[in-house]
Parts: structure tokens; C-alpha cells; sequence
């Protein structure tokens, strides 16, 4: 779900590299933009799209900055032949050949280059399924936050940062997030705290 439809689950990351201006975010978004597939066996393309609409790309700079926030989207496409629809067709123009050319039977090579030929065929028809993860982008306080919950989109999206913008991305657990918010505390000393009871002994 989006930032502005219902329940929303996020993931948090500390944002860390150089100092940008919006100028440089929108050169980066542009560079690495979304771009549809263009034929061939392509499987999955990614890329940066406007948070409001993922035809939008690259994200349109007049609603790029929402007070505090820079706020983009990472479009992930995916296409893909289904197996079972694969192998019928291939059965198909297999006998479709062997009639033709009066064969007894057809080699694994020819086989192959067969089943090659009838996936790029395929894959033309196929329509993507696109999947769209908003972020929400403090710049100046380095934390990110973005819609991406699962591991290879938060993997598309920490490698899409880096390639774009120089900015490593570190999930903020809770010991990070601790020793942000208390620099002054040395990480040993956090790391030995121990859970505080709220049981019924001390009520």
C-alpha cells in the first residue's frame, strides 16, 4: 500500500554520503529513471517514477519536495512466460517441424534453439507486472523511509541509491537507532542494558 492508501507498513534507513541539493536529486532521478522493456527475454527492469504516478518518470520536480522530505517511488517490473504455456508452445512448433521437414525426431540443440525462439516471442506478449515502493527521503536528517518490505526490493533500492546518488543506505535497527538519538553513550554501554521487567513484582 502507498504512503496516502490505508494501512502503510514501512522500513526505516539511516541515509549516509554527501550532502545533496534538490538540483542533484532530480539529475540523479533523471539518469535512473524507469524505462518500459523494449522486446528481448528481459525479465525485470527498475527504476525511479513519481510517487503520485508510476507513468510519471522521472519523478516530476514540483512534487518532489514535501516539506522536510524529498518523496520518489522505485518501479520494479517483472514479466514472465509461464513454464506450462512455455512448453505447450514449444511441443507445437516441435511438431509443426518435424512434419515439415518429415523428421523422426528433433536434437536437444535444435530443441533448445527452438524453445529460445518461441519465449522471445512470447515474452513480447507478456505484460509486466509492475510493483511501486514509494520513499519519503529526509536529506537532512539521513533517514529514509520507503514502503519496500521485502528483501529484494529493499536489495533494488539500497544498489539504486548507491548507483544514483552515492548514499549508502543501513537499515535502522534498534541499537543504531539508539545510538543516534545518544551519540554520547558508548555502544558497550547500550549493548549491556538489560530489559526493564514491568511484571508484577515491582507493582
Amino acid at each position: 500500500m502507498g504512503f496516502l492508501h490505508g494501512t502503510v507498513s514501512l522500513r526505516r534507513f539511516l541515509a549516509l554520503g554527501p550532502a545533496l541539493e534538490e538540483k542533484k536529486i532530480c539529475e540523479g532521478l533523471e539518469k535512473n529513471r524507469y524505462r518500459p522493456f523494449e522486446g528481448g527475454e528481459e525479465e525485470e527492469r527498475f527504476g525511479w517514477v513519481d510517487w503520485r504516478n508510476p507513468l510519471i518518470s522521472p519523478a516530476d520536480p514540483n512534487w518532489l519536495s514535501q516539506g522536510r522530505f524529498v518523496v520518489f517511488a522505485l518501479r520494479i517490473d517483472t514479466r514472465k512466460v509461464p513454464a506450462m504455456l512455455l512448453k505447450a508452445h514449444t511441443d507445437l512448433r516441435i511438431q509443426k517441424l518435424m512434419k515439415e521437414k518429415d523428421l523422426a525426431f528433433v536434437g536437444k540443440e535444435a530443441r533448445t534453439s527452438l524453445q529460445d525462439e518461441v519465449k522471445a516471442e512470447l515474452m513480447r506478449k507478456v505484460l509486466p507486472t509492475p510493483r511501486i515502493f514509494e520513499i519519503a527521503w529526509d536529506v537532512k536528517g539521513s533517514v529514509l523511509w520507503t514502503t519496500a518490505s521485502n528483501t529484494k526490493a529493499q536489495a533494488h533500492l539500497i544498489n539504486l541509491m548507491k548507483k544514483t546518488f552515492d548514499i549508502e543506505l543501513q537499515p535502522l535497527a534498534p541499537l543504531l537507532l539508539a545510538g543516534s538519538l545518544a551519540p554520547e553513550i558508548p555502544v558497550g554501554d547500550i549493548t549491556a542494558l538489560e530489559p526493564f521487567d514491568l511484571g508484577e513484582e515491582g507493582a
